[in-house]
């Protein structure tokens, strides 16, 4: 069998997009396992160059200026211990990258899992999605695991609202098994299914609630239909039966069209509707019960300033104005926000937040305008590796990946947070070593 011919370290990886499943704690210790294996093989085998990898060391230094910074901060042992451990995030990237490279065949193991798990994350967010009554609302997914905190956004098998985030962050790496693999194409019973899966994939995206996972997975194909003319059939394929999908459960789940709304403001929860059901004590009378939750991008949109994020963002910026050279220190912006007044004013509806909730205002607040130099320059070296991405697909993919990620004008978790980071740092990995892995893939 496969799995029998794959060492530790490459079993973890192909197997991570499962962990990540499960919450922060399993690829955590798993990422710290490759990461031991890694420091021991190429001490033992002296094989490891950073040559062109110039990333490398911005990183590096990104996180040197941390540390440095932690000195200055409002919380020193907040901001240090993160700053160190931080570290290992670099690691990560180039174990992956490094394992990956050394073996042609891991990058095609990691694809089909990655396939599985997002097939698997999606029947399980549609069950949720349709185990559903007005009085209710979501029960739970196939593990018995329930939506609990904010009312209309499934989890799936998660403990977090993240379905939509994950299926959006892997989404195309599915399209990558068909750019490096020309026969699935040509086969037109394969690629139908293909088509067909990212289709449910992309509207179970749009069910789960996150307009970020919907918005940055709509500009991948867009991307990709505007460079890769031979695939813009399939890309519309995609869009046009999703879209069905879309309108008939519009038109005729419940949960769309069984309650009227109260109040619509951009608040937080700042959606109130009334929900009518037939009561259970007596069928014959009608109950109603009313629920609170997140407005609609537009809603949001058009008052922002008083929304969630709106509130977090002028906060962030107003910190990084009295700390423009050194931050508040990692990790700092609750602890700031809370134990300092003149911050009050700008929070009076969401109150304080536990992080900016977008990478570059973190950068800027948290480590300041040094801090986010070295943050955009780190990105943008990543971006400059998929150079002449028109003229490889698989420099597509990975430059679609990056815009998933680090798209700049969308909120994010924080770049601090173990189970958001450990999954951005297995996406880099992969996307920086498949490179040398397409070869034996073709064939």
């Amino acid at each position: 069998m496969i799995i029998k011919k794959l060492k530790l370290e490459e079993i973890l990886i192909t197997l991570f997009p499962f962990l990540i499943i499960t919450g922060p704690a399993i690829p955590d210790i798993s990422a710290v396992i490759i990461i031991c294996i890694f420091i021991y093989k190429i001490f033992k085998n002296k094989n490891f160059k950073i040559n062109k990898n110039y990333w490398i060391y911005i990183f590096i230094l990104l996180n040197l200026w941390f540390i440095f910074i932690s000195f200055f901060s409002f919380n020193f042992k907040l901001s240090i211990i993160d700053s160190i451990i931080f570290a290992r995030f670099i690691i990560f990237i180039i174990a992956v990258t490094y394992f990956i490279q050394s073996n042609e065949n891991l990058l095609k193991y990691i694809l089909y899992s990655i396939f599985l798990a997002i097939i698997f994350v999606t029947i399980d967010t549609l069950f949720q999605f349709y185990n559903y009554s007005s009085e209710e609302g979501f029960k739970s997914d196939l593990f018995g695991i329930k939506e609990k905190g904010l009312y209309g956004r499934l989890n799936g098998p998660f403990n977090d609202y993240i379905p939509g985030s994950y299926l959006s962050r892997f989404y195309f790496f599915i399209l990558l098994i068909l750019f490096i693999n020309k026969k699935f194409i040509k086969n037109k019973y394969i690629l139908s299914f293909f088509s067909i899966s990212l289709s449910i994939i992309l509207s179970t995206i749009f069910f789960t609630g996150e307009p970020m996972a919907v918005c940055t997975t709509l500009l991948g194909l867009f991307i990709i239909s505007i460079f890769l003319k031979n695939y813009r059939k399939i890309i519309l394929t995609i869009i046009v039966l999703s879209s069905i999908i879309i309108l008939v459960n519009k038109l005729f789940h419940p949960f769309y069209n069984d309650y009227k709304i109260l109040n619509n403001s951009s608040l937080h929860e700042g959606l109130v509707i009334e929900k009518s059901f037939k009561c259970n004590d007596n069928s014959l009378k009608t109950c109603s019960k009313i629920f609170h939750k997140q407005p609609s991008i537009l809603t949001t949109l058009r008052n922002f300033k008083d929304s969630p994020y709106g509130e977090i963002y002028i906060t962030a910026l107003q910190m990084w104005k009295n700390n423009k050279i050194t931050g508040i220190g990692l990790n700092n912006f609750q602890e700031v926000c809370k134990k300092t007044k003149k911050y009050e004013k700008f929070n009076k509806n969401f109150g304080c937040g536990v992080h900016p909730h977008n990478f570059y205002i973190q950068a800027l607040t948290e480590s300041g305008l040094p801090g986010f130099i070295i943050f955009t320059c780190l990105i943008f070296s990543w971006i400059y590796k998929f150079k002449n991405f028109n003229k490889n697909h698989y420099k597509i993919i990975g430059l679609i990946i990056l815009i998933t990620i680090f798209w700049p004008i969308m909120s994010t978790g924080s770049f601090l947070k173990n189970g958001n980071m450990i999954f951005i740092s297995f996406l880099l990995g992969i996307i920086l070593g498949i490179k040398s892995s397409l070869i034996t893939i073709n064939e």
